[in-house]
């Protein structure tokens, strides 16, 4: 039986703490070697270009892949398409039509990987705050009790809308900071979700040691390049994706200093708070894999979605 599932559907099902936490059980897939990544490809075709990604988990079971166009100005139209499969058997377990996939293992893996290196976190900064940033800030909310949170973004428009969405969404008061060197004086611990092609975070601006998770930073420079080049060891959701071509670690020395993120919460090395750490979200394939299983379990047990029944293999000849 495979169910077709939209995003209207979805919404009222989602449990962010069980989804933080799944993603937490596919970081510790990653760091023990057991994410298998599908090589990850973008094709132009003569103005449109498709993006294509997948992963599998055979321990679990699963596999899946994600799919969506964008036009030559880089932006998508948001109609995505993930399948999710049963792995040994080869079945098509899932379809699920929209965005919300995508958006919520974003958000969730980041609260994940907060959660694996400071499970008793107090704060966070926000520097962004579009949709992105409220979907991380709803995961962290979900997971840690009342964080006290400071936020900066360019628009002053878009920081006041963010104030206000999080306290009557998630009844949380946030501090709007002066800019980015008064949110990092704040919090020790900083998310960055935003879209700008130049640094955000210089190394002036670091006057005592930070915990840095970028969704971007692996693809263009929002934590200045020295910082990365000064690092010892930057830690990432997926080593494959953040090295890959067009990366900024693309080049031996920097990939050399990439490694999964289980691996420095296992021998401690992530959670030493007298050095800048730094972590990088790929937006990685297994995050829709794990993100994908869970919906598609509560689809089912609400009994959500569209089923259609797949016809069996046939051993006859077939007649077109």
């Amino acid at each position: 039986m495979t169910r077709i599932l939209v995003d209207d559907e979805l919404r009222d099902l989602i449990d962010l703490p069980r989804v933080v936490s799944r993603i937490e059980q596919g970081y510790q897939a990653d760091g023990r070697g057991q994410v298998v990544p599908l090589p990850r490809t973008r094709t132009d075709t003569q103005g449109t270009t498709l993006a294509w990604m997948g992963a599998a988990i055979p321990t679990s079971g699963l596999l899946a892949f994600r799919s969506y166009l964008y036009g030559s100005d880089g932006h998508d139209r948001g109609d995505q398409l993930v399948a999710l499969y049963g792995h040994k058997e080869m079945e098509l377990r899932a379809v699920f039509l929209g965005r919300l996939v995508g958006n919520l293992r974003t958000g969730a893996a980041l609260a994940a990987a907060l959660h694996l290196i400071q499970p008793s976190l107090h704060d966070v900064g926000i520097i962004g705050t579009g949709y992105q940033a409220r979907n991380a800030l709803a995961c962290v909310a979900a997971v840690f009790p009342r964080p006290r949170v400071v936020a900066w973004s360019p628009s002053r428009e878009h920081r006041t809308s963010f104030g206000t969405w999080a306290r009557s969404s998630l009844g949380l008061e946030v501090v709007l900071a002066g800019g980015t060197e008064d949110l990092l004086a704040q919090t020790s611990n900083v998310v960055l979700v935003t879209t700008s092609e130049s640094p955000v975070v210089t190394g002036p601006m670091l006057r005592e040691p930070k915990l840095l998770l970028s969704i971007s930073g692996y693809r263009r420079p929002e934590i200045d390049t020295p910082i990365l080049d000064g690092a010892r060891q930057v830690w990432t959701d997926s080593v494959v994706q953040a090295s890959g071509p067009g990366t900024l670690f693309e080049g031996a020395e920097r990939r050399s200093k990439l490694r999964p993120l289980m691996q420095g919460v296992l021998d401690g090395s992530i959670r030493n708070e007298h050095s800048t750490r730094i972590v990088l979200n790929t937006g990685a394939a297994w995050e829709e894999v794990v993100t994908a299983q869970l919906l598609y379990e509560l689809a089912t047990d609400r009994k959500v979605g569209q089923e259609i029944v797949l016809p069996a293999e046939s051993t006859q000849t077939m007649v077109f």
